[in-house]
């Protein structure tokens, strides 16, 4: 890990707050002289006081976002107040009662010393790590100071950003370089609902874009409708939750490396089979294929596929028999199944479906199509997915779905004859933390916790948040003593990262943590290890002791 690198990022993420809570004066003066005017403007042309009305109207929204994103909370309070009576066209009463809230507010902020957000969570990406470039990330959004603290933000985490600070320069951006993604404000100089606009627009022209998240200080559902209606997979409010806004880029973009899609085709005709396998390998996605539908439960269970391809007619087992007994388990209640079919009767198709398929698609069928389909199928599914199956906190994966996960792995490895460890780690002293905090502050802990564990661990192990400030960690191929080695560089890194409380008094007196980790692992040193169940205890056993040894240490099961 690069410190100097992120004392820079935090140098610069500072920076960035200093220079908003300078701007507030000017930003407040713009206000109140565009209030006086507005509030003066009966006897004048309507059009004058419409125009004052919209630039206050775009001021107290710029406010909002900025406000909440750099800490001035009460600030941004008080603009949203206004925004929302400027929107409901409140009495010039109300908003008289607003625009002077707003004076207070900005007041007190410029008295209190606040501190600026805690950023020494963010991973920072290892220019090593690959050679491929990092994803690109266009961010559209006309507010200068909410748009740098968000780029610095997406570039700690690995994206490349470039911002687009309007939409006149959208198109020529996409021109120059394909993004992998979109982020765009809802509201722009244009109308408020000028960002889905033109996108929508840029649609009907033919033009291909990038996934799009669209950000925003509204929530009402006009806003979100017209995000649906240009093709937006994600809305976010301001001020950001940015873990959550990062993991649906990760899930979007394909970023820290998630496997291809995952396609189990069941075909009986190997001439067929070919065919369409390679279709979907030219797309990327990895492909199995089961020639004997009686023989699909053990690819089920250790290839994990996103989606079942299958025929509707085979020997010995029909589709809609098939379809039927993979429905009746639980493990498989979420896999999209599709039948690629002949059959062109509709009563039968529908037959399929209501047999727990979700798509019918005929044979033949073109390479684009089929690739389209299953794309959509695929990208919902594991959208939905990863909303089901992951902490809302930090993205892990939630403490059923870890548990699960180490079931499949422990399965595995037994019939690889391989190894797994497996690690369940404790932030020390956490419940103090919360005390003397309060629960944000917790919050951002457990978050650096994730970073950490998520930057410094390998892709290919698996991660989990078990409840509270606990998390479990699944290492493959790795035995206990490799994993005690990771761990404890992993310990030693966190323990010297500060945190600061919310407020000027315990801002002033930053402090650091520390967890402690229990490790079991396959093949173990007993028999008690041989199941999921064992090496939960055993974990837990040895975390337990890692408690009474004085904590901050990873101990080992058995030693």
């Amino acid at each position: 890990m690069n410190e100097g690198a992120r004392r820079d990022l935090q140098l610069q993420l500072q920076q960035l707050r200093d220079g908003f809570a300078e701007a507030i004066p000017e930003k407040m003066a713009e206000i109140e002289a565009a209030w006086a005017k507005m509030a003066g403007g009966e006897g004048r042309g309507s059009g004058a006081v419409e125009a004052e009305f919209q630039f206050l109207y775009r001021m107290a929204h710029s406010l909002v976002g900025n406000s909440g994103t750099f800490g001035f909370h009460d600030l941004s309070e008080c603009a949203r107040a206004l925004e929302m009576a400027l929107a409901d066209r409140a009495p010039q009463a109300n908003l008289k009662e607003a625009v002077t809230n707003l004076q207070e507010a900005a007041s007190r902020a410029m008295r209190v010393s606040r501190p600026g957000p805690d950023y020494s969570d963010f991973p920072l990406a290892d220019p090593n790590a690959s050679l491929a470039p990092a994803p690109l990330v266009l961010l559209v959004d006309d507010d200068e100071f909410f748009s740098g603290d968000l780029l610095l933000q997406l570039e700690g985490y690995g994206y490349r950003v470039k911002h687009c600070r309007s939409l006149a320069s959208l198109p020529s951006a996409l021109e120059q370089e394909v993004p992998a993604a979109l982020i765009m404000d809802i509201i722009h100089p244009e109308g408020e609902l000028a960002g889905p606009a033109f996108l929508s627009d840029l649609i009907a022209q033919g033009k291909s874009l990038p996934p799009a998240l669209f950000i925003s200080v509204r929530d009402d559902l006009s806003a979100r409708l017209e995000a649906v209606r240009a093709g937006g997979l994600g809305y976010f409010t301001k001020p950001l939750e940015i873990p959550q806004l990062i993991s649906r880029l990760e899930v979007l973009v394909g970023y820290r490396g998630p496997e291809p899609f995952r396609i189990l085709m069941i075909e009986d005709s190997a001439t067929e089979s070919t065919h369409y396998a390679h279709v979907l390998r030219r797309a990327g996605m990895q492909v199995s294929v089961v020639g004997n539908p009686l023989q699909v439960m053990e690819p089920l269970l250790t290839e994990r596929p996103d989606l079942v391809l299958m025929d509707l007619y085979m020997p010995g087992c029909s589709g809609l028999e098939l379809a039927t007994v993979i429905r009746q388990q639980d493990a498989f209640m979420g896999i999209p199944i599709v039948f690629l079919s002949s059959e062109t009767d509709i009563d039968r198709q529908m037959s399929g479906l209501s047999m727990g398929g979700d798509d019918f698609l005929e044979k033949p069928i073109s390479p684009e199509h089929l690739v389209a389909s299953l794309t959509a199928r695929v990208t919902r599914a594991r959208l939905l997915r990863a909303n089901m199956n992951r902490d809302s906190l930090t993205g892990l994966l939630n403490q059923a779905n870890f548990k699960y996960q180490l079931k499949l792995e422990l399965s595995r490895a037994a019939r690889r004859q391989g190894k797994l460890a497996l690690a369940i780690i404790d932030i020390d002293g956490f419940q103090a933390i919360n005390d003397t905090y309060g629960h944000p502050v917790g919050d951002r802990v457990i978050r650096s916790l994730t970073r950490h564990l998520q930057q410094q661990l390998r892709e290919t192990d698996i991660l989990g948040r078990l409840g509270g400030d606990e998390f479990g960690a699944i290492l493959l191929d790795t035995d206990e003593e490799g994993a005690q080695g990771r761990l404890d560089s992993i310990r030693e890194a966190f323990s010297t990262h500060h945190y600061r409380g919310l407020d000027s008094v315990s801002a002033a007196q930053p402090f650091a943590i520390t967890f402690s980790g229990g490790l079991s692992g396959f093949p173990g040193r007993t028999n008690v290890g041989a199941s999921p169940e064992g090496l939960l205890v055993l974990a837990d056993q040895a975390l337990m002791e890692a408690k009474l040894q004085g904590r901050n240490r990873i101990v080992v099961a058995g030693v």
